[in-house]
């Protein structure tokens, strides 16, 4: 929760990944709503609820009924006496990794998080194939040095694959 708490301070969205081995019951509510691996709560049919928007005064995600259809409830057995439908409130301070401020099944959270695991991603590759941990130095100059080397060969590596060369033919021929 903490970082949660700082990320909110800073006006930062967080995208992080939901631990799929933690969940537990921990995704039924009070009302036995229940929710979703993604968050998004299911109504009494067993519909997932759709999303009406998060508001960020509030700090809030509204879902409504699956069955409104412009404005008219079309369930037979409606759960609610609104016209609107049942409506669910998520509230992130609650469980910020289950209720983000984006929405999982979003455009902007598949956008950004493309870009996420492509550094993370990167860093699996400086830290296992390139072995960033295996050095027994310990001064900062040191890590440096080693850090801008990796970076170094990540990008001849990508720029190779990029490339039409064929060093091996050339190395043989040599």
């Amino acid at each position: 929760m903490p970082i949660y708490e700082y990320l909110h301070s800073r006006q930062i969205k967080p995208f992080i990944d939901l631990n799929l081995r933690s969940t537990g019951s921990k995704g039924v509510r009070k009302d036995d709503i229940t929710f979703s691996p993604t968050g998004v709560p299911f109504c009494k049919k067993g519909l997932e609820m759709k999303d009406r928007g998060y508001d960020y005064t509030r700090g809030r995600r509204k879902y409504y009924c699956p069955l409104v259809i412009k404005g008219v409830v079309t369930c037979d057995t409606p759960c609610s006496d609104s016209p609107y439908g049942r409506c669910v409130h998520t509230y992130t301070k609650y469980n910020p990794r289950l209720f983000p401020p984006v929405a999982r099944n979003s455009n902007e959270w598949t956008n950004v998080y493309k870009r996420r695991t492509t550094c993370e991603r990167s860093n699996k590759r400086v830290k296992e194939d390139f072995h960033l941990e295996a050095a027994k130095h310990r001064s900062t100059m040191m890590w440096t040095v080693r850090i801008y080397c990796i970076s170094m060969c990540q990008h001849m590596d990508a720029w190779y694959q990029e490339s039409n060369l064929d060093l091996r033919s050339m190395l043989l021929s040599a």
